[in-house]
């Protein structure tokens, strides 16, 4: 079944030192792409639309060091130009105009707000591109020191304690989020890591040292910079999800995520709105659509962020409020200094939970549903495309609160539509859910939303109602549970995101030709490459299909991501126990897999209870991954090279990430067939392998 070199006896250097040396990187390399994933969109505000770059950088920057990992004490010294080059840059870049010519087939939240008077102005391509292969320098060294340890251990021993070092790394980073810790506190650990992992060399460890205190006082100077330009009057938070700073003004606090404006904090009492005119103009433009709903005894508030919602609603009597609300971090500020302190009082019942997750679990019926400014500026996760608030606004999600309202119940959406479009998608997809047209009012100067629907009931429209959106635009893509993609003007891909992945791929190429050299002469290694493609793709969807399913938060994604860790892990034990006499038999399970997770629809498995949920749902997403598994344990223990078959690997998992943004085209579902084609890549990469004496038989 395996070739001779396929297990190996234990090695001289295999000891328990070079096992916790190889865990120890694999825990680095997975802790620091995740503190990546926060910290460069904190400050470098058009990235959080481009996380998956970290993603892909990673495993770029991996797989050109595993194709060098001979060389890995050379190549490990690139790591102190890397970390200032990669902080350095951060830096500059959070002090620039992100903007050029605006791309009308997606808006970017924030894209040309000016972070002081002197700023400089650059395309959204250049600065996402730079930052990704800056991303990239630093893991080329990592990827190096990973291999070098790798090599010391048979195949599938030396992936596991891999794979068990990056639980353990996702592990790490989600305490790091729940205490709400800073950049400094993940890069410092990180580095410090870095550096006992380098004690052998005490030159290296020295400038590694050197460089991390550096790079941390870029951190630190980043950090305070828009503080200081507010002149002292700013605080600085990390939430799961994003970057606050809290500004404290006269009878408003301003609260700005990754250095754009999310939302105000204001005094709502009637004397101070009677005094400043602005404060009363907001408050009106709040009140406005809530004077159209007959009764408001019951609410649900998603998107109730720091309270300015929940303080009107128990101004005009409000019984009983489920306030809900997905950032820990602005719920508690608002609990702490809302200056009605709505959350303090006991009609308020507060719960931090996804929109969708909440109206799924919920069987309580509402007078009044209020959908708050749930505008989002920030990815899923750093492995989708889609936007952590996407899911908020389809078809699917209207018709969940529809359910969730009693008979002559409303429903009132407050929303901040830059393009027309997007005020469309929200009159069409309501339109479509409570089967009549809502209510449109429009508040041209309100700050913190311009649009207010009311749909249910016999809702009517009043004196100054505004025109139709969809009547302005016309017809427009519906977003759907799909295709769920509010900010896009129809199925493309915007430009910026092609030139973005065009130049990723070419440097994707550059580099790993010139990184595989002479092991280029090995071949390409085809199955390893398209099961990297197919693996990130079905990673990808298991990612938007739990999310669906059980929210968008950041506990479901840890969850989701440690489950995945642990399913490989698994895999690669029973590999090692017990093997398949041959890869027909997992492959024909993984279609099959496939074939049942595109066709079942997550809604045909909502009747379920929450047990049902999690175990069919569950399984529809872990058995493509347990197959998929365990099919590269098969074929990774024959690799004589396994350095370099774990290198092609992360290259085709590159082509996946890219081949993920093809659903803001055809829909997330198809992800599915996408993967299905790589993995028949694959097999019949595998099957000419096979032709080879003493390889896998087919």
């Amino acid at each position: 079944m395996t070739s001779p070199s396929a297990e190996h006896s234990a090695r001289p250097d295999a000891t328990p030192a070079a096992a916790l040396r190889l865990g120890g990187y694999s825990f680095l390399i997975l802790f620091l792409e995740l503190a990546l994933i926060r910290y460069v969109p904190g400050h470098v505000r058009v990235f959080g639309f481009f996380l998956n770059f970290v993603l892909m950088a990673t495993f770029l920057g991996m797989g050109v060091g595993l194709l060098r990992s001979e060389q890995a004490r050379q190549l490990r010294w690139l790591a102190v130009p890397a970390l200032l080059a990669l902080f350095g840059a951060v830096k500059y870049f959070a002090n620039v105009v992100i903007g050029g010519n605006i791309d009308h087939d997606e808006y970017l939240w924030g894209q040309f707000l000016a972070s002081s008077p002197t700023v400089t102005q650059m395309g959204i391509v250049p600065v996402a591109t730079i930052l990704f292969g800056f991303c990239v320098f630093l893991f080329v060294p990592l990827g190096g020191l990973l291999g070098h340890e790798f090599r010391k251990f048979a195949p599938l021993h030396a992936y596991s304690i891999d794979v068990a070092g990056s639980l353990f790394g996702v592990l790490a980073f989600a305490v790091a989020s729940a205490l709400w810790t800073p950049p400094l506190v993940w890069f410092g650990a990180a580095l410090a890591i870095w550096v006992l992992l380098s004690l052998n060399d005490w030159k290296f460890s020295a400038a590694l040292g050197a460089a991390g205190v550096l790079a941390l006082g870029l951190i630190h100077w980043s950090g305070g910079e828009q503080l200081v330009r507010s002149g002292g009057r700013g605080k600085e938070y990390w939430s799961p999800y994003y970057r606050i700073d809290l500004f404290a003004d006269p009878h408003l606090y301003t609260v700005d995520v990754n250095g754009s404006l999310h939302q105000y904090m204001l005094d709502l009492s009637p004397e101070t709105a009677a005094r400043y005119p602005q404060i009363g103009g907001q408050r009106d433009a709040y009140l406005k659509p809530l004077r159209l709903v007959p009764h408001i005894d019951t609410v649900l508030v998603l998107g109730a962020g720091t309270g300015n919602d929940l303080a009107l609603l128990l101004q005009l009597g409000a019984k009983h409020i489920d306030a809900v609300e997905i950032d820990p971090t602005i719920l508690t500020l608002g609990k702490a200094l809302h200056f009605q302190a709505p959350y303090s009082d006991p009609r308020v019942t507060a719960h931090v939970n996804d929109a969708r997750a909440f109206l799924r679990r919920s069987r309580q019926q509402y007078d009044l549903i209020v959908l708050g400014t749930l505008d989002s500026q920030t990815l899923l996760s750093g492995m989708s495309s889609l936007r952590l608030d996407n899911y908020v606004y389809t078809v699917e999600a209207f018709q969940s609160a529809r359910a969730r309202l009693k008979p002559d119940g409303r429903l009132v959406t407050y929303h901040m539509s830059p393009f027309p479009y997007v005020a469309a998608k929200i009159h069409r997809v309501l339109t479509e859910a409570f089967g009549k047209e809502p209510v449109v009012l429009f508040q041209p100067d309100s700050h913190l939303f311009n649009y207010s629907f009311i749909a249910g009931g016999d809702a009517e429209p009043a004196v100054g109602a505004g025109p139709s959106p969809a009547a302005q635009v016309g017809a427009v893509a519906l977003p759907r549970d799909d295709w769920p993609y509010l900010y896009l003007s129809g199925h493309t891909i915007p430009a910026h995101y092609l030139k973005a992945l065009g130049i990723v791929l070419a440097i994707a190429l550059g580099l790993v030709g010139a990184a595989a050299g002479r092991n280029l002469r090995g071949g390409f290694d085809g199955a390893m490459f398209f099961m990297g493609a197919g693996f990130l793709l079905v990673e990808t969807k298991s990612v938007t299909e739990m999310s669906l399913l059980f929210g968008s938060t950041w506990t479901v994604n840890l969850l989701v991501f440690s489950s995945i860790l642990v399913t490989i892990l698994i895999a690669n034990l029973l590999v090692l126990r017990k093997p398949w006499p041959s890869l027909r038999g997992p492959f024909t399970l993984l279609f099959a897999a496939l074939a049942l997770a595109f066709l079942v629809p997550v809604r045909d498995i909502l009747w379920l209870g929450l047990v049902g949920q999690w175990v069919v749902g569950g399984l529809l997403v872990a058995l493509p991954i347990l197959f998929a598994a365990t099919i590269f344990a098969m074929l990774f223990r024959t690799r004589a090279n396994t350095t370099r078959a774990l290198a092609y690997n992360l290259v085709g998992a590159i082509v996946g990430g890219v081949l993920e943004y093809s659903s803001m085209v055809s829909g997330v579902k198809a992800l599915y067939l996408i993967a299905a084609a790589a993995y028949l890549g694959a097999l019949l990469f595998t099957r000419r392998d096979t032709l080879a004496p003493g390889r896998l038989s087919p």
